[in-house]
């Protein structure tokens, strides 16, 4: 398990909803989060990386928009939905190549920061940014 401490800037992004989701390997790898980032690339002819974003709600629960950075909310396509991610601290995950899949490898690298108190989640925003080649970075807030 290695992840770095970074900030992010708040940012602007648009795209499409996944409503009532546990922020995990399991949804990001289910075929609705798969089929949504298939049609946020099948918008674009260059390859593009997607993001997806966690969003709670004040009952705990989380939302989710997977799409685009924006820079304006006038730029998000009709009919998307759009969120701002306020600026932030987050540890950044990266594969580690101990698993196949780099989505799993990251999202256990969490649950394994996470349970033995190395990482302390805010529990807010967090994001996932996947490369059209499959690569994968995932923000996760937490609590300094």
């Amino acid at each position: 398990m290695t992840f770095s401490v970074t900030a992010r800037s708040a940012e602007l992004f648009g795209g499409l909803v996944a409503p009532l989701s546990v922020p995990s390997s399991e949804s990001s790898n289910s075929e609705l989060f798969r089929f949504l980032r298939e049609r946020i690339r099948d918008r674009s002819a260059d390859p593009i990386a997607v993001s997806t974003v966690f969003v709670p709600d004040e009952l705990g629960d989380y939302n989710v928009v997977i799409g685009l950075p924006y820079e304006s909310p006038s730029d998000v396509p009709v009919g998307d939905v759009f969120l701002q991610v306020p600026s932030g601290i987050f540890a950044r995950f990266v594969p580690s190549g101990n698993l196949r899949d780099p989505i799993d490898d990251v999202w256990a690298q969490v649950d394994e920061a996470t349970e033995s108190g190395t990482l302390f989640r805010a529990y807010k925003e967090d994001v996932e940014v996947v490369t059209h080649s499959g690569e994968v970075e995932l923000f996760i807030s937490v609590v300094i």
